[in-house]
């Protein structure tokens, strides 16, 4: 049965699918969270969602054990959630004079983004927010890439090719990439699992500076791109 099955609006089968996927996941070890305290980030997150008034309240209505999670991560996610315009040097410095590691911070980032994209989809199309996962039992990978530098962001971030060498190319391919793409980086798994999205939700990354290139039904990569800009000066988004 497909994720959306109780939409009054059709959604394709490929959205649905990795929607499925990826909230599967978001209980499960990552490469610095355990599965108890990725979960509790995506049911914080979604709590300041409710709030804020942003989201209405879920289903299930259960309050996240935040004993997971140290204040200053529980800071950031809030933060995240809620007014990621607010999200500026100072408040990344303050988060790492708070305990965090600058790999910590950007994989909460990413887990943010996620979990938040599934429940403000569910709201627009007029389903109840989905179901979170259970927690998965085991432990973070830890794994830090070591080309990752620091370049011109706040946080490292690994080059684009030749100077990422091969990590850059199997995340990037062999073409210089921005650094909204390169923006995860540091944690490879987290940029991996946006990408996945960005392939079904916006349009396949090799296919970006195909500007003629039409990737869903009902709208031009014009249109589509006049929705994106416009959602994005309503948010302020930094970029």
């Amino acid at each position: 049965m497909s994720f959306y099955a109780d939409s009054h609006y059709p959604v394709r089968d490929d959205l649905a699918a990795v929607h499925a996927s990826q909230m599967g996941q978001l209980g499960a070890p990552g490469t610095w969270g355990t599965g108890p305290q990725r979960l509790t980030i995506a049911a914080a997150a979604r709590k300041a969602g409710i709030d804020a008034g942003l989201l209405e309240d879920a289903a299930d209505g259960d309050t996240p054990d935040t004993s997971e999670l140290p204040g200053i991560a529980l800071r950031v996610v809030e933060r995240l959630a809620v007014s990621p315009k607010d999200v500026d040097l100072a408040f990344y410095e303050a988060a790492l004079k708070g305990g965090l590691t600058d790999a910590e911070f950007t994989e909460i980032v990413g887990l943010v983004a996620r979990a938040t994209n599934f429940d403000i989809f569910a709201r627009g199309i007029g389903v109840p927010l989905r179901p979170l996962p259970s927690a998965l039992p085991g432990e973070p990978t830890r794994e830090r890439p070591g080309v990752a530098v620091t370049e011109l962001a706040w946080v490292p971030t690994i080059p684009n090719p030749p100077e990422g060498g091969d990590e850059a190319i199997a995340l990037y391919g062999p073409k210089p990439k921005p650094y909204i793409i390169r923006a995860l980086s540091l944690v490879p798994a987290e940029l991996r699992a946006h990408l996945e999205l960005e392939q079904v939700q916006y349009l396949p990354l090799n296919r970006i500076l195909e500007y003629d290139f039409q990737h869903h039904e009902g709208l031009t990569r014009a249109q589509a791109e006049i929705v994106a800009g416009r959602v994005s000066a309503l948010n302020e988004c930094f970029y």
